[in-house]
């Protein structure tokens, strides 16, 4: 490389959802980010969804992940990835006061009790929620920490064959992956970023809706539950007796079928979901369909919400 050509420091990220993929690009000027780029790519038709861990579907990931980046030319050649939330389990767990060498240590002991698996199968990440929300602009976060003999630690937990599942997916490729990150993360901090006060966000996915509660920057309680955009548009064809096509087209529109008077039947999707709120915030969202035996559904227990 020449001394002299221009150096572009730009960070790309990668969004694998149920039916497509989504990359976006970014510079940071003036310290703030700048969009450079973005690709959108669909891996399965709208009708049906697919078993991300079949053979052939990792197969098309890998083919239009190809594809995305020979259209798309993303100047960065690591990638932050975000995978969905029900890969993974989140926690907030009090520990004694104590130092990040201390919590370090404590952590391989305490993540036994709210891990499902063995802690050699899993990739263990932890932030102290303190120090995060000082960092955020919290301006009580430090009087707080220092007036409680205990301090509250975030914990994320992921299955290590998950991350080689989609390690794998970039094969091929000239990008590698440089995080991988659940998803709840990465749509807070960019709809919310550092803002202060507390904010409940629906994302409604093709094959579930992760729902999560924010305070001051942090998140709380993450959870995720299977239904999603397909369900939603079986319900319009079954309603109103129409067609796949058509039903799209009137989901994508600007028209309210949840409380319009269109009067689609949508009790499965609403009976998915029972919320308890309090004057303090969200004290508990519960899933129907969430199946915690199979360990990491359960994408969120929170200590104190």
């Amino acid at each position: 490389m020449s001394l002299f050509s221009p150096r572009i420091h730009s960070f790309l990220g990668v969004d694998f959802g149920t039916q497509s993929i989504k990359a976006v690009e970014l510079k940071v000027v003036k310290g703030k980010p700048q969009l450079l780029n973005y690709a959108w790519v669909n891996v399965t038709n709208t009708k049906e969804v697919p078993d991300e861990y079949d053979k052939n579907h990792a197969k098309k990931l890998n083919a239009a992940l190809k594809e995305l980046f020979a259209q798309m030319k993303p100047l960065a050649k690591k990638a932050v990835v975000a995978i969905p939330s029900f890969n993974g389990l989140v926690m907030i767990v009090d520990f004694p006061r104590m130092s990040e060498k201390e919590v370090a240590n404590a952590i391989k002991f305490e993540s036994r009790k709210y891990i499902p698996a063995s802690l050699e199968d899993v990739n263990v990440g932890w932030e102290i929620l303190e120090e995060k929300a000082e960092k955020n602009g919290a301006k009580d976060a430090g009087e707080k920490s220092q007036k409680k003999d205990t301090m509250r630690v975030l914990i994320v937990a992921a299955p290590k064959s998950e991350v080689k599942y989609y390690d794998n997916l970039f094969e091929g490729t000239d990008i590698d992956i440089d995080l991988l990150e659940l998803e709840s993360f990465s749509v807070v901090r960019s709809v919310v970023g550092k803002t202060q006060g507390r904010f409940l966000l629906v994302d409604i996915g093709a094959k579930t809706t992760n729902i999560i509660f924010v305070e001051d920057g942090i998140v709380h309680v993450s959870r995720s539950i299977d239904v999603g955009g397909v369900d939603i548009t079986n319900a319009i064809m079954q309603s109103m007796n129409i067609n796949r096509e058509r039903a799209i087209t009137l989901k994508e529109g600007k028209e309210n079928f949840f409380t319009g008077p269109t009067q689609i039947r949508f009790g499965g999707i609403s009976d998915s979901l029972r919320w308890r709120f309090t004057p303090c915030g969200v004290t508990g969202i519960f899933g129907k369909n969430d199946k915690n035996e199979s360990g990491y559904r359960q994408s969120v227990e929170s200590h104190r919400v």
